[in-house]
């Protein structure tokens, strides 16, 4: 072979080298570029992960604390209904030892006045309780206690039926219209109060 023909043989090979090594690193950088993109998809499939990941636990952790605020609520409602029937039983037993005592005939006239002057009518029928009676003298000064708050002459008589608890009803001849100032109907009257002053006493 010439010489000619090696210099043209060895310009042929030395341009392929350099094209295939153009090649190769073309090849590489796209290599490169492709790993790098899959490598910060990958990242971003992560931090997308992570955050619903925390989104969800942060949900749990909602509903975690929305149930306990919902047992501590139930559990302060369970306290506070038990305490308020412990002060119901306590009135109750004191109202019973009072009027076991014969104690209670100035409390009596006090509600048979202020159910009188609600009910408001000319003639009203007074219903007591066997535990605690009402006698015609306790009327007669529920009457003039009536004419002094409210300037109304109030006539009062005693009503055959018979008070399932302690306190008094008061009612119309024809018993169409009544006023219950019984000592549970007294008590559910001031229950907002009481549950108040019980709330007030457990959160200390």
């Amino acid at each position: 072979m010439s010489i000619e023909s090696n210099t043209l043989m060895d310009g042929i090979i030395s341009e392929a080298e350099k094209k295939a090594e153009s090649i190769k690193a073309d090849a590489l950088k796209e290599r490169d570029r492709i790993l790098a993109e899959a490598e910060e998809e990958l990242e971003k499939k992560k931090a997308e992960e992570m955050r619903s990941l925390d989104i969800h636990i942060s949900s749990i952790r909602l509903k975690e604390e929305s149930a306990k605020r919902s047992i501590d609520r139930l559990r302060e409602i369970k306290t506070m209904d038990s305490s308020y029937q412990e002060v119901m039983l306590m009135v109750e037993k004191e109202f019973s030892s009072l009027a076991g005592k014969g104690e209670l005939s100035d409390a009596l006239v006090s509600w048979i006045v202020e159910a009188a002057i609600g009910l408001d009518k000319e003639k009203q029928m007074v219903q007591c309780s066997q535990e605690a009676p009402v006698d015609e003298n306790m009327l007669r000064k529920a009457e003039k206690l009536i004419k002094e708050k409210s300037g109304n002459d109030i006539s009062l008589v005693m009503d055959e039926r018979i008070c399932p608890e302690i306190g008094v009803v008061l009612s119309t001849l024809d018993r169409k219209i009544s006023y219950n100032n019984l000592l549970s109907t007294r008590i559910r009257r001031y229950q907002k109060e009481i549950r108040k002053i019980l709330q007030e006493e457990n959160a200390r």
